[in-house]
């Protein structure tokens, strides 16, 4: 009866480890649109110069998808070559993106437990493979804000470059 229970626990455990169902991991930059088609992650091809497109995370994840609802990502892409993804919680009460470049991304990232016990906000960053990753946990109070932003520091410039046409012409 012992082992039974030992055994149940241990079931729950492995669950709660893996509670969504996601390849997060595949989009990240460099990847092309039809990449990510092997994660039925179908997007429009052969757009030029810079385009975003913006992803609920529950239409790539599978089965059960509580943990990662209100998980918004944002696509940018030089013509079909993802340079950039930036995830945005909009769900204040989980810090799933924390979880999400740990587990999905390999950041290795360790909570400052000072801050944590302080309730303040909290920064991290990391490079990897050239692409840069940036995790901030807004706390204002009672309410929070998390972000985990992907570059490509090889396609940033491009990106960079845009951006100061656009508001050049403005």
């Amino acid at each position: 009866m012992k082992k039974i229970f030992i055994l149940i626990f241990l079931l729950s455990f492995v669950n709660q480890v893996q509670a969504y169902d996601c390849q997060f991991d595949k989009i990240k930059p460099g990847v092309n649109k039809k990449d990510l088609e092997e994660i039925y992650l179908f997007l429009p091809r052969n757009q030029e110069g810079i385009n975003g497109i913006p992803i609920i995370a529950e239409q790539i994840c599978s089965d059960d998808t509580r943990e990662i609802m209100g998980l918004v990502l944002e696509l940018t892409f030089f013509d079909d070559k993802l340079i950039k993804v930036n995830y945005i919680n909009t769900l204040s009460i989980s810090t799933i993106l924390f979880d999400i470049s740990n587990n999905d991304y390999k950041t290795n990232f360790k909570r400052n437990q000072q801050q944590v016990e302080k309730k303040q906000s909290e920064f991290y960053d990391t490079t990897i493979n050239n692409n840069s990753y940036f995790y901030v946990l807004l706390k204002d109070k009672n309410r929070q804000q998390e972000y985990l932003e992907i570059n490509s520091d090889k396609d940033s410039e491009k990106l960079d470059k845009f951006l100061l046409q656009i508001e050049e012409t403005q």
